[in-house]
């Protein structure tokens, strides 16, 4: 929201993988909730596939 655009994510469209940092393994499933946390609000509007096909119909 920074330039003004509106972004919508469809959080559970989203390819999720574990991570590693430090010889440590992060879990996919950790790793997508930390990213769509960050993301919601500020920078985009976070929503589920089927709130987001329900707008459009």
């Amino acid at each position: 929201m920074d330039l003004g655009f509106e972004t919508t994510l469809i959080e559970d469209a989203c390819a999720k993988r574990d991570l590693s940092y430090q010889d440590k393994v992060v879990p996919a499933e950790q790793v997508h909730y930390a990213f769509v946390s960050a993301l919601n609000g500020m920078y985009a509007n976070v929503i589920s596939n089927k709130d987001f096909l329900q707008k459009k119909n």
